[in-house]
């Protein structure tokens, strides 16, 4: 019994000692192993944990300058302070509220500091979560080096905040070309390669969007910042940034340097664009000028203006409600959106169509009594007396009305005046970098489809005065204008200038029909507008300057009120065109009043600027001479002509249609909104002495008539 009690301590003893060796030796692995962890793995996890807290961050590029012709800066660049916020390294546990009322919490914070109230509020912040949380939220913007150095001593240590240097777009003349030039925004993270190369160029790096992080970049959004936007963006480039525990940046390393944009040079004066703006102040209006031989636009002005410094370096949602809802409509662009009835500024086209195909000649007489009948009702020249006999030249300087109807039924619309105005641009968006309207052209199968209405002779009356469903852009005009000045030519506008290397010359797009001597005939009409005693476009006149022009004036109607737009076209010099003018003011006087003062300054502008001197505002007598106020003939009339030498007489075959009514029903929203309507039947004004033909001026020996010019003679 002893024995098995010894036996059996003996055991315990055993069982105790083993029991002990295996915890002694789990001690002995366990302090190896936190040894391990602790001492010797200590750089490995350091390196992992740097490894973990690297982010690659997108760098957006400067974009490129734009200049004007001369090398003088219309857009450039500033450098911004900027704070933006991680929201990721921001995360709170719990709720997304948590988070975002932390954040907010920490942009109070930072704006006591800095001085300056966030760009953004929970509302925002909420926003950005939903949609792109995980590139950085810029709470402050264009921060100076006070207030950053302010950031900096208070060294506020909180997570997910950084501090970087971003381009600011600026614009030193505010609102000067801003239609032109355009204004740029905060480009979409979902969108950006579309929206950095919205033409699909080739070569760009699509690399560059993988990036953990990507800081704003700004994109065109208009004008010629948007139509370049590829050329002036640049290339985005991006650096490694290396954080600590707290968020802070603690090292940075270049992967790639961003590429600047390049600079963008406009054909536009800056000192000829300030003049057409100023002479626009006030009005609603354009102002073109147009190189004769290369297509560059010197000149694009439309008026009212908008202040582009006001879209940097974000645009407030008070200023862009306060252009939407101004009645004058500021954004819109009317020097090429704009679409308005030409008036008689279309005279000139309908007069080559004519001479072209022989119905009328430099020998041609109509009697012009002053009126038209139709349907039982008169309608009268611009001048009520009438111009008596009359020859093209002295038509196109008294801008008489029934010599062109009769002129343009004879020769027919379809499809002599209509292709010579398809040629010429008309009824066609222009090939330029910023939005163009293409205006309406109408032919028979359009009034067929829009009116279920065939085309009448009375439609025929309409356009040639440059009225009924005619429309056209002040820069289409431009075009004409240049067309009608170096020979036939219709080149493209140009409003960007060609690199090195690439061709200066202007691209032409076709070459008119018209004969020389045709246009010689013209020409001498043009010239009498301004140089003669009657010309209805002698108020543009500038000594020293051989300016050659055509007034229109069109009427239309505006809840219930009659009121009109007034245009003048030129070119100058007379015997060798270098430029093409085009003036127009809406809600306007005759067109040789106003238009013809828009005129007449920047005539001085370009040829005589030593002499410009602030034109004084005048209250110019009521002289029917300068008016060439179109009567509108109804649509749907059958003109049977008939030559008297004591009046013109019109037989209609009335089915009487409103031909606003018209316009409205077939036009589109987009057109409605923009299109001055032809207008309906009033009668002629004042009385006006009647003009003196045979006080015709002397012109440039130059653009006398050849007596080799073969047209068939009117009897």
């Amino acid at each position: 019994m002893k024995n098995l009690v010894e036996k059996e301590a003996a055991a315990s003893r055993i069982r105790l000692l083993i029991f002990g060796i295996i915890v002694l030796l789990g001690i002995v692995y366990l302090w190896f192993c936190l040894y391990d962890i602790q001492v010797v793995q200590t750089r490995a996890f350091e390196s992992a944990q740097d490894y973990h807290s690297l982010r690659r961050v997108r760098l957006p590029a400067t974009r490129g300058k734009i200049l004007d012709r001369n090398g003088v800066v219309l857009a450039d660049n500033k450098p911004s302070y900027c704070v933006s916020i991680y929201l990721e390294e921001m995360r709170q546990k719990g709720a997304w509220t948590n988070t975002i009322n932390y954040v907010a919490g920490r942009l109070d914070e930072i704006s006591k500091v800095v001085g300056v109230p966030s760009e953004v509020d929970k509302e925002g912040i909420w926003a950005h979560i939903r949609r792109r949380r995980a590139i950085p939220l810029v709470a402050f913007r264009g921060l100076d080096d006070v207030a950053v150095a302010r950031l900096c001593e208070n060294q506020i240590q909180m997570r997910g905040v950084d501090i970087s240097v971003q381009a600011e777009r600026v614009y030193p003349y505010k609102d000067l070309a801003c239609h032109i030039i355009g204004y740029v925004g905060k480009g979409h993270p979902d969108n950006l390669e579309q929206e950095l190369n919205p033409e699909g160029v080739e070569g760009f790096d699509a690399e560059s969007l993988e990036y953990d992080f990507l800081l704003p970049d700004f994109v065109g959004k208009d004008g010629v910042e948007k139509a370049c936007n590829t050329e002036l963006a640049g290339v985005g480039g991006g650096e490694l940034i290396r954080i600590n525990a707290v968020g802070y940046r603690h090292e940075s390393y270049m992967g790639k340097q961003p590429v600047l944009g390049s600079d963008v040079s406009l054909t536009i004066d800056l000192r000829l664009q300030k003049v057409a703006e100023q002479a626009l102040d006030g009005v609603r209006g354009s102002i073109i000028v147009m190189d004769c031989e290369t297509g560059e636009l010197l000149v694009v002005a439309s008026a009212p203006r908008y202040d582009l410094s006001r879209f940097v370096p974000t645009l407030s949602g008070s200023y862009w409600k306060e252009l939407l809802n101004d009645p004058m409509r500021p954004l819109y662009g009317r020097a090429s959106s704009g679409i308005y009835a030409p008036g008689s500024i279309f005279k000139p086209l309908v007069a080559l169509s004519a001479l072209r195909e022989g119905v009328i000649d430099e020998q041609t007489h109509f009697y012009c009594s002053g009126k038209i009948e139709i349907g039982g009702r008169e309608f009268r020249c611009a001048r009520r007396s009438g111009h008596g006999d009359i020859n093209l030249r002295q038509a196109i300087c008294g801008s008489c009305n029934p010599f062109f109807i009769i002129a343009g039924t004879r020769v027919r619309y379809e499809p002599y005046i209509y292709q010579d105005a398809a040629d010429v641009g008309f009824g066609q968006a222009p090939q330029l970098e910023i939005p163009c309207s293409r205006g309406v052209l109408p032919s028979s199968s359009w009034k067929q489809r829009r009116e279920r209405d065939k085309w009448r002779d009375g439609d025929t009356a309409n356009i040639s005065m440059g009225q009924g469903f005619l429309s056209v852009s002040p820069l289409q005009v431009a075009v004409y204008t240049a067309a009608l000045a170096n020979g036939g030519k219709v080149l493209r506008p140009r409003l960007v200038l060609p690199k090195q290397g690439e061709p200066s010359e202007g691209e032409v797009l076709r070459q008119m029909n018209w004969r020389a001597n045709d246009l010689r005939l013209v020409h001498q009409g043009m010239w009498d507008v301004v140089n003669s005693g009657w010309g209805t476009g002698r108020r543009a006149k500038v000594d020293g300057v051989s300016l050659a022009a055509k007034t229109g004036t069109a009427e239309y109607m505006e809840r219930g009120v009659k009121k009109k737009n007034a245009w003048m076209i030129g070119f100058a010099p007379f015997d060798k065109p270098k430029y093409a003018i085009v003036t127009m003011q809406e809600d306007s006087d005759a067109g040789g009043l106003s238009a013809a003062a828009l005129m007449k300054q920047i005539t001085q502008a370009l040829f005589m600027p030593e002499t410009m001197q602030p034109e004084a505002t005048e209250q110019e007598e009521d002289d029917e001479n300068l008016s060439d106020i179109v009567e509108l003939i109804p649509a749907d009339a059958n003109i049977n002509l008939e030559i008297n030498p004591q009046e013109i007489v019109v037989e209609p075959n009335v089915e009487t249609n409103s031909v606003a009514e018209s316009v409205q029903s077939n036009l589109s929203t987009d057109e409605l909104n923009s299109i001055y309507m032809a207008p309906q039947m009033t009668p002629a004004e004042e009385e006006a002495p009647a003009p003196h033909f045979e006080s015709l001026p002397t012109l440039p020996q130059s653009f006398m008539p050849s007596t080799n010019n073969s047209i068939r003679r009117e009897n």
